[in-house]
């Protein structure tokens, strides 16, 4: 009692909050008062409305995470055996820690819980003491918050990292890819590389500048170290003639040593002293000349011979390098926000299992939190629904801003739409002719015009899909994501015996026997359905006169218009019924696939999910193009006036079923955002009205529990699913509906700014996931351009005039006719894509200098070795090899990154 009037004093007094409400809030957090203390640290010292508009107010300081603790309440507290007690604490913390727990921390409770259990209440203190002492501690280091949610049902942990001596040691553990900086590239004498000029930087839209790319290297300390001394070393001979020419001889430190010889030359020559500066300007010749010679490079200055005019050369060579610039060169830039979080997440993942925290219930949220700072710049333009920012250039120049902030799958994501709308606006262009073409050109022309804008679309996929892999891998190098695939953590459970089992091997082909299962599933009750429509259509032609009335069983025709009504809809529901059960059963086969790394699982699961689904969503189309005509026939329509019935119902249905598609999903899209907002609205609302009751109306919203309360971010694959069908529906029936490509374009546009929208103003901050592209999206954009061109010449032969009846042609010469095209269609698209290599030449230009500079900045260059002379003599055979002095060398090299390292931080602040 008297601690928490202390602190309610205390915090009254800084003017942070009233007495009361701080009392309210000790006397929650009374039992944990010896270990967290200091609430005042936590000010609120802003405020701002959210979306359900309540008023919010910031918390102080830079926190990076929050930890969402439920509080049992007494009507609902239980026991927990003493057996489930300890397999839960199996389960949450490592076994070293549990070991340590027993031992050393609290036996006496371990004693009595083992005998008698306890109840869920106090587990839940227990635990969240044992939480903060991990995080706060010397195995994690960091700076520790908390604070109660407003109606007190919750504890909220914040989990800080900022010292920087904790901060370089745990990414030196985690072998962080850490950027290099530009002055290091001048300090082994390298010119940083730029990304190529952008499209809309080309055409004058955009005023985004090529980047630097230089490389990635793993974060070492040593490798830190070691470039510093480097850099004194070379540094510290400056002004000392007979120092600078004994480096000049041993090939060491090339590019400092011609720039500080550049350097006293300009001060010989200010100064007039002109034999110096002779003597300074032939040792800056023979520098270069060493240098060159080692770099086999600059053969323009090479094949100079005039002495005067090579020295020239030189100078202008060494021009744009600043000596200032190596004083101040270091070898990684700074520690990126979205670097913290990687550490603080890698580091949680080591010491505490969050999965199952939250499984067993101790844990209702974990997740990063929004830095209103950064997030501001993207709220502008990026994360904007106004007109103006809908209709911006879908170019390159928020990509670094969103890497930085969201991490790398959000950020390919966004790059993959923005490339997708860019490739749009072309076959959006020509499908404007589209619309006029009924009255400027002649029926065999629209024909013609229509067939090569379909095959023209199947090219256009197959281009689109080889030039984004083109653009991923160079946003890959430029991220340092193209090594990440070596750098990742396995997931808690594998192992290579796991993976090669025979169990695990039945359990994934279960997963993909139960996928064929959903598609035989489908396609067999739809079948039966259209059979059963047919028959309908043939009762109602035969059986009824003219009043309707059946001859024989005496039903109306609104009855027979009501089955075949329920017969049309069974399908929708089998589908939406169909997705439903697929969602429960897929998960459940992934999580026992044993996968060694999450995106092995996540890229697994999406090619199980797009066959799936494509096939639900495609098999609509198929249908009304391909099997209805046969099934249930189409009835000729004269949509044009002009007697031709160039069109009939079935291609009509396809058409409205294509602009119902697009429309439906952008209104999904749109409407479960609104839902969101609306859930959120209501729930704060329900918890308003509950602290008014209760006479609790002062306590205030933060901004840690207002995004507590939002929608976690539930990955990609959703927004990539539904787009991708989207994709090869534009490329497959672009005959049928060329304005489809236009339509695509519109909606991505605003699904784009949607999104963005709905991830700042929204979702929970996402996790910073590291990826290396789209993954297995790419094996899907292939398949579609496939699919598309096989499609494509199916409509062209079976469906479209005059290849379907005009010319009279047989079923037999229409199947050769189709097997021949399609095979040759096949052949342009694979030729097509292959005209894009995955890798271009810039970007094979860039890797080639990362590996030189790899090289240059670890040290690995070729160095002037001065040693003392052996001798020559006969071997003796007799001699021992001890004396030779080879057993001081181990039998076994492991490299220095293969000794185990322990880690021991500065603790944290409990505040």
């Amino acid at each position: 009692g008297a601690c928490v009037q202390a602190l309610a004093g205390i915090a009254a007094m800084a003017g942070h909050s009233s007495t009361a409400e701080v009392s309210s809030q000790s006397e929650a957090m009374a039992p944990l008062l010896p270990l967290l203390i200091a609430a005042h640290d936590l000010s609120r010292v802003a405020s701002h409305k959210n979306l359900a508009g309540n008023e919010v107010f910031e918390v102080s300081g830079k926190w990076h995470y929050a930890m969402v603790f439920p509080r049992v309440i007494k009507e609902k507290d239980k026991k927990v055996s003493a057996k489930t007690l300890e397999s839960m604490l199996g389960d949450m913390f490592a076994d070293d820690m549990v070991d340590d727990w027993q031992v050393e921390g609290e036996p006496v409770w371990w004693s009595k819980v083992k005998a008698e259990g306890c109840m869920m209440s106090e587990l839940t203190d227990k635990v969240l003491r044992k939480v903060v002492d991990i995080l706060q501690g010397t195995r994690c280091g960091f700076d520790i918050g908390w604070m109660v949610s407003v109606d007190e049902d919750e504890i909220i942990l914040l989990i800080k990292l900022e010292k920087e001596v904790t901060i370089t040691k745990l990414a030196d553990r985690m072998d962080l890819s850490m950027r290099t900086t530009i002055n290091s590239y001048h300090f082994v004498g390298l010119k940083c590389l730029k990304t190529r000029p952008t499209l809309g930087k080309q055409l004058g839209i955009t005023n985004t500048e090529p980047e630097d790319m230089p490389v990635y290297l793993e974060y070492m300390e040593n490798w830190k170290e070691s470039f510093e001394k480097m850099k004194h070393e070379a540094l510290d001979k400056q002004g000392d003639y007979k120092a600078l020419k004994a480096l000049v001889q041993s090939e060491r430190y090339p590019v400092p040593v011609i720039l500080m010889i550049r350097e006293e030359m300009d001060t010989a020559k200010s100064h007039g002293k002109t034999q110096e500066y002779q003597e300074y300007k032939a040792l800056f010749n023979e520098a270069n000349a060493l240098e060159e010679q080692y770099n086999q490079v600059n053969e323009e200055i090479t094949r100079i011979k005039d002495g005067e005019h090579k020295f020239e050369a030189r100078m202008k060579r060494w021009a744009e390098f600043q000596f200032d610039d190596l004083r101040k060169a270091t070898l990684y830039e700074g520690f990126l926000e979205v670097d913290i979080l990687r550490m603080i997440d890698d580091r949680m993942s080591r010491v505490i299992n969050i999965g199952a925290m939250m499984e067993h219930g101790l844990l209702a949220s974990y997740f990063p939190l929004h830095t209103p700072s950064a997030l501001e710049p993207l709220k502008e333009r990026w994360g904007s629904l106004k007109p103006q920012a809908i209709l911006q250039w879908p170019g390159e120049q928020h990509d670094t801003k969103v890497r930085e902030y969201f991490g790398e799958e959000v950020a390919f994501f966004f790059t993959w739409l923005n490339s997708l709308n860019l490739a749009l606006i072309l076959p959006s262009a020509f499908s404007l002719i589209f619309l006029l073409r009924w009255q400027l050109l002649t029926l065999a022309n629209v024909r013609i015009l229509e067939v090569a804008f379909s095959l023209g679309m199947c090219c256009w996929l197959a281009y689109f899909t080889a030039s984004y892999v083109q653009f991923s891998n160079n946003q890959s190098l430029k991220w340092g994501m193209n090594v990440f695939s070596k750098n990742v953590r396995e997931l808690p459970g594998w192992t290579a015996e796991a993976e090669d089992s025979v169990k695990v091997s039945f359990i994934r082909a279960m997963h993909w026997v139960v996928v064929f299962l959903f598609i035989a599933e489908a396609g067999c009750f739809a079948a039966c359905d259209s059979t059963f429509r047919a028959i309908l259509k043939g009762i109602e032609k035969d059986q009824y006169d003219a009043q309707g009335q059946d001859k024989n069983s005496g039903l109306e025709a609104s009855d027979l218009h009501i089955i075949g009504m329920v017969s049309k809809y069974s399908v929708t529901i089998n589908i939406k019924l169909s997705v439903f059960l697929w969602g429960i059963l897929s998960p459940k086969f992934a999580s026992m696939e044993c996968r060694r790394t999450e995106q092995e699982k996540k890229d697994s699961q999406v090619l199980k999910n797009f066959v799936v689904m494509s096939f639900v969503y495609y098999y609509p189309f198929i249908y009304l193009a391909f099997v209805m005509p046969h099934v249930e026939k189409c009835v000729p329509v004269d949509r044009n006036m002009d007697g031709t019935f160039e069109t009939n119902s079935c291609i009509e249905s396809i058409k409205s079923n294509l602009l119902l598609t697009f429309i439906i999903h952008l209104g999904t899209v749109v409407g479960m955002m609104c839902f969101e907002i609306a859930r959120k609205w209501w729930a704060e609302r329900s918890e308003r009205r509950r602290l008014e009751k209760s006479g609790r109306s002062s306590n205030k919203y933060t901004d840690v529990e207002d995004e507590s309360k939002r929608q976690a971010y539930e990955g990609d694959t959703a927004y990539y699913l539904e787009l991708m069908i989207q994709l090869g529906l534009v490329a497959m029936f672009s005959s049928i509906l060329p304005s489809v490509a236009l339509i695509a374009l519109a909606s991505n546009l605003i699904e784009a700014r949607v999104s963005a929208w709905k991830l700042i103003q929204v979702c929970r901050r996402p996790a910073p996931v590291g990826q290396e592209g789209i993954g297995a999206w790419v094996y899907v954009m292939q398949f579609l351009c496939c699919l598309s061109a096989v499609t494509s010449v199916g409509l062209v032969i079976f469906v479209k005039e005059p290849c379907k009846s005009e010319w009279g042609l047989a079923d037999s010469y229409k199947c050769t006719m189709f097997i021949i095209a399609e095979h040759l269609m096949l052949m342009v698209v694979f030729f097509v894509a292959s005209l894009t290599p995955p890798i271009s030449g810039h970007t094979t230009l860039i890797m080639r200098q990362h590996t030189i500079a790899r090289a240059k900045l670890l040290g690995s260059v070729r160095r002037h070795i001065d040693v003392q002379k052996g001798t020559i003599g006969p071997f003796a055979s007799d001699q021992s090899v001890s004396e030779g002095g080879w057993e001081e060398f181990p039998s076994v090299f492991v490299p220095p990154e293969l000794v185990p390292r322990t880690l021991t931080l500065t603790a944290g602040i409990q505040s």
